[in-house]
């Protein structure tokens, strides 16, 4: 059953809307970046589709849109990235809605988005019908070193019912199960940001969870947030513990990733504590200069495994795979390069 916006709630229909348009500070807009992620999975296989904007002005030769689809199954990867120029953009400046050359983000309404691509490698065509109330997250978080550097987060859709056929090359993949929107915007260098992120779905429970980290590698703010039922519960910046427990090496691109971890989250009301294992990764990258090693992150499908409590009373237990992502830096070329 989809959640449809009630008019006294915080999130309006066109908060998603593409932001570039009425950004305030266009000082550093060679260091704008934009991106509606949707994420998908399902029992055989879990993937992402991006819409990704980056330097729209195109002060630098990295300007232009790029569009992103990634499928994990059975251990192999499958998918591509295709760079779209400028002048084959056309955003809309009060919805998601945004045609990239062959592909475009339709919003039926604000809480029923269809992505739809069709080039002669790749094609796809996704309905996404929010479940959950959309969750406003930060804003103008500074992540970096350089005191312009501010990102805004907001999760669209915690969880959504997700249906669609998905075409890749001569593979053909049917899409039936939960999925998950955000959109990020603002101006940054990525090579200085640090983050960890995560994202699990049941029909009745969703978690999400973004650690931003600064330049120690010290936990500098952490945003998590489950929603029971359709009861929200936010934890910004309560008491966060993290554990790698366990780490691999990714062997494409020479970066140790966690495989093993533990993370508890909790405040005067609340804890939730979860561990995740590694299943499956993927590893998109961008090289902002050849004098600086690439930016990766590893896109992770994982076992969750916890329980949330208030108090001494155990709420709900959880189990079951979602994603996860871990950022780092490599010498190496990345799998899938945003460049």
């Amino acid at each position: 059953m989809s959640y449809a916006p009630k008019r006294n709630e915080s999130i309006e229909p066109h908060d998603d809307r593409w932001h570039f348009l009425d950004f305030p500070d266009a000082k550093h807009h060679e260091n704008y970046i934009e991106w509606k992620y949707f994420n998908f999975i399902q029992k055989d296989l879990a993937g992402y589709v991006m819409y990704y904007i980056l330097d729209p002005e195109k002060k630098t030769k990295m300007g232009g849109g790029r569009l992103l689809v990634r499928i994990l199954k059975n251990g192999m990867p499958y998918g591509s990235i295709k760079k779209i120029d400028m002048d084959k953009i056309d955003i809309d400046p009060v919805s998601a809605g945004v045609k990239m050359g062959g592909a475009k983000i339709l919003e039926h309404d604000s809480y029923h988005y269809e992505l739809d691509c069709s080039f002669e490698d790749v094609a796809w065509n996704l309905n996404y019908k929010q479940e959950t109330p959309s969750i406003e997250s930060f804003q103008n978080v500074h992540t970096g070193l350089m005191l312009w550097e501010k990102i805004n987060w907001l999760i669209k859709m915690p969880r959504a019912e997700v249906k669609g056929d998905i075409r890749i090359g001569k593979k053909n993949f049917h899409i039936n199960g939960l999925g998950y929107s955000d959109t990020n915007w603002g101006e940054m260098l990525p090579f200085f940001s640090k983050y960890e992120w995560g994202q699990y779905n049941e029909k009745s429970f969703s978690l999400v969870f973004g650690i931003l980290y600064d330049i120690k590698q010290e936990i500098k703010s952490a945003y998590v947030y489950f929603i029971l039922k359709e009861h929200i519960v936010e934890l910004e910046n309560a008491k966060c513990e993290i554990e790698h427990l366990e780490w691999e090496e990714d062997k494409i691109i020479g970066v140790k990733i966690p495989s093993k971890n533990i993370f508890t989250i909790k405040n005067n009301d609340y804890e939730i504590k979860f561990s995740t294992m590694l299943v499956d990764h993927d590893s998109p990258g961008l090289k902002i200069a050849p004098f600086l090693p690439a930016s990766v992150v590893s896109e992770q499908i994982v076992e969750y495994e916890g329980t949330v409590k208030k108090g001494d009373k155990i709420l709900y237990k959880f189990k079951g795979r979602g994603f996860e992502e871990w950022s780092g830096k490599t010498w190496k070329e990345p799998l899938v390069s945003f460049n």
